[in-house]
């Protein structure tokens, strides 16, 4: 009884028996009064004596012609009611064979086998159900293996600054270099490296885990965004590049997180500047929305990016340019975090670029 097929089985065979039943017993006793009525009224001579009581009824022929409707009856009866529970039967089989499909399926999901499909074989409910399953377990694989690339990634970024503070360390120990200045230097940048990569990881795993407190506060994005560019005037005038930040006037406060938002200036401005050359350019612009929101954007004249690259620029430790340094510093977190952060704002972030046309990356800051 604890089937679902058998439960419904049974379900169809007792109401086809009691609708079946209650149509007999109602067809009998109105068809016995009905026919009767008939023969009274016209007086035929179907009507005879008791021979006991004398009372007039039924001649014998009129008898067994009831007898054989009631009989016809219940043979349409015991029919109709195999015929139900045959349908019965072969309903719930259509109902519950994908219901079994699915469990099992959800089964093997459980013990981790996240490739488990189930047939999409109708628009209907169940239909529904397993297009739900089919998205949820293309969800669940899809964040499986993110997740074990992330680690993969974070052990690799890791290996490297670790394997260069622990080879210097055994050439000292074992005397082989004299740990001069110039021979600290490096594993200084090796340890800051890292202690970034731990502070980005530490912050983006807050950031998806919905668990990143952001502090608000009415700021002038003019102002904020001015003092980041000050910040790189320096660094642009000794590599060749032109920094231009737009006239950012009449841009309203808006109520953010100014921290944060420096942050992704910084990090946006520090990407334009690593992939611009000398004599190129670099163009910051900020302008109001007619929902009183803003939109920012960092432009450069740098390399661009590959089309086949731009859907994962914001992924977790993606390199669209796998040959650049270690001593830039990225390790490949920084436009995920960037992305985190603008969509705690309740904003977003996209980028434009073509190959040899230099980048333009912009994110929405919505109205307070």
């Amino acid at each position: 009884m604890n089937s679902l097929s058998v439960k419904l089985s049974l379900l169809f065979a007792g109401l086809a028996l009691l609708s079946i039943g209650a149509l007999a017993v109602w067809v009998n006793q109105t068809g016995n009064a009905n026919f009767t009525s008939y023969c009274q009224q016209h007086d035929t001579v179907c009507m005879c004596a008791h021979p006991e009581t004398g009372v007039m009824g039924l001649g014998q022929a009129e008898q067994d012609f009831l007898q054989d409707s009631q009989r016809s009856l219940g043979i349409a009866a015991f029919i109709a009611i195999v015929v139900a529970v045959a349908l019965g039967i072969i309903v719930s089989i259509l109902v519950t064979r994908p219901m079994r499909e699915l469990a099992a399926s959800a089964g093997k999901v459980a013990s981790g086998d996240l490739s488990q499909r189930v047939k999409h074989r109708s628009d209907d409910e169940v239909g529904e159900v397993s297009a739900a399953f089919n998205t949820m377990a293309e969800q669940l694989e899809m964040k499986e293996k993110s997740r074990k690339q992330l680690l993969a990634d974070v052990a690799h970024e890791l290996r490297n600054p670790l394997s260069i503070v622990q080879g210097n360390l055994e050439a000292w120990l074992d005397g082989v270099i004299a740990p001069t200045p110039e021979q600290i230097a490096p594993v200084y940048d090796e340890t800051v490296l890292l202690n970034r990569l731990i502070t980005d990881l530490r912050e983006l795993s807050l950031a998806e885990a919905g668990q990143l407190k952001l502090v608000l506060e009415d700021t002038d994005l003019a102002e904020l965004i001015n003092a980041e560019v000050a910040v790189f005037q320096a660094r642009c005038q000794e590599k060749g590049v032109s920094l231009d930040a737009g006239p950012a006037v009449g841009l309203p406060r808006i109520n953010i997180d100014a921290g944060r938002i420096r942050q992704v200036l910084h990090n946006l401005l520090e990407n334009a500047l690593h992939f611009s050359a000398t004599g190129g350019s670099i163009r910051v612009s900020a302008v109001k929305e007619k929902n009183d929101g803003v939109v920012i954007s960092v432009s450069d004249s740098g390399s661009g990016i590959d089309p086949a690259d731009l859907p994962h620029v914001f992924d977790h430790f993606y390199k669209a340019d796998r040959a650049r340094q270690r001593s830039y510093g990225g390790a490949g977190i920084g436009l995920a975090l960037v992305r985190k952060y603008v969509e705690l704002h309740g904003g977003k972030i996209w980028v434009e670029s073509q190959p040899g046309k230099g980048s333009k990356f912009s994110f929405s800051l919505p109205a307070a």
